[in-house]
């Protein structure tokens, strides 16, 4: 299983030049608190930033004025780590740690963004995976009566 398999897809995007109350509303609709800022580069969506709603908390806290007045690309966290659909999950998992974040974009081979894959994600997918080795070693451990 890789990356690309158990990424959520689409992911929820925002454009670079988006006010953060754009970001804020489509957070909101989506029941989301990430959306991956995007630009338009060459005729493929690529993942310039991503911008959370711990983001948008921390840019209230350090600006006095209106929040009305910044954009996503004054206060997203720029340069992301973008995984590769192919990677394997203890890849995604090791480089998510690595980077002290709980989510990344997900892209293609080309760079284009296919969704966004999250802690969560990795480990609802290795708990499935370690309950089945639980289950089958205990069906080994009582073999059934003939």
């Amino acid at each position: 299983m890789n990356t690309g398999q158990i990424a959520s897809k689409p992911a929820v995007t925002v454009p670079l030049g988006a006010s953060l109350e754009q970001a804020a509303e489509i957070m909101l609709r989506w029941h989301t608190g990430t959306v991956v800022v995007t630009e338009n580069l060459d005729g493929h969506l690529r993942a310039t930033g991503i911008l959370t709603d711990r983001d948008i908390v921390r840019a209230r806290l350090a600006h006095s004025g209106a929040l009305s007045t910044l954009n996503v690309a004054d206060i997203m966290t720029r340069e992301p780590l973008v995984l590769d659909a192919t990677s394997g999950l203890e890849n995604a998992l090791r480089n998510l740690q690595a980077r002290g974040v709980r989510r990344a974009p997900v892209v293609d081979r080309n760079g284009e963004l296919l969704g966004v894959v999250s802690t969560d994600d990795l480990l609802r997918v290795i708990a499935a995976e370690l309950t089945g080795l639980a289950q089958l070693a205990s069906q080994q451990s009582h073999p059934s009566a003939p």
